[in-house]
């Protein structure tokens, strides 16, 4: 179902039902709506209801009316604005960025989480997680790769060579290292790097 534009009541509506869920975890009552809005009567708050379900923005079952994609909200964030020739404006349509936004496809990633400051070298160095985007390696690839007791990410390159893609520790043989998956990314209290260098 396409999501057609909300009106910006309507879209205020719909910042009160995610706010509201995601702050006390249950659906708001009508009369918490109705105070909130200062509606006349809850006849106002079924209008919106159903405008937003013709929308695309709310289902109904016998329990009730349920944002769409509430699971795939977990983690996410509202967009409250976008920047655009000079100037900050409201979004016509809500918007949440989430790790789906940034790294479209999570279904392969899994994460290692780096437990002490020995474990990581090179760009892993305030690492807190390691993205790896499942276990074979190619060619030409960026590597998460344990040596000496701690993990870095290297290039491999032709006959099982591991490259430091700064330059700045000697090439390594993949008979020498263990190889643990292909390098997705890294994040840490910097925020999120992903494997094309790309800070989120």
């Amino acid at each position: 179902m396409s999501r057609r534009h909300l009106t910006s009541k309507q879209h205020a509506f719909l910042q009160f039902l995610h706010e509201h869920l995601r702050e006390r975890r249950v659906w708001p009552t009508y009369r918490e709506i109705v105070d909130a809005f200062g509606y006349r009567s809850p006849n106002s708050v079924t209008q919106n209801l159903q405008a937003l379900a013709r929308k695309g923005y709310l289902n109904r079952d016998p329990n009730g009316y349920q944002l769409v994609d509430r699971a795939g909200d977990e983690g996410a964030i509202t967009v409250r604005a976008s920047f655009s020739l000079g100037a900050v404006n409201a979004p016509e349509a809500p918007e949440r960025l989430s790790l789906a936004t940034l790294l479209p496809d999570l279904g392969a990633l899994h994460a290692v989480r780096l437990e002490d400051d020995s474990a990581r070298a090179g760009e892993l160095g305030a690492a807190r997680y390691v993205l790896l985007d499942g276990d074979d390696v190619a060619e030409g690839e960026a590597a998460v790769v344990l040596y000496e007791n701690a993990l870095s990410v290297r290039r491999l390159g032709a006959g099982g060579v591991l490259e430091d893609p700064a330059g700045a520790g000697p090439p390594l043989r993949t008979s020498d290292a263990q190889v643990i998956g292909r390098y997705a990314g890294h994040a840490g209290p910097y925020g999120l790097v992903t494997a094309d260098g790309r800070k989120h």
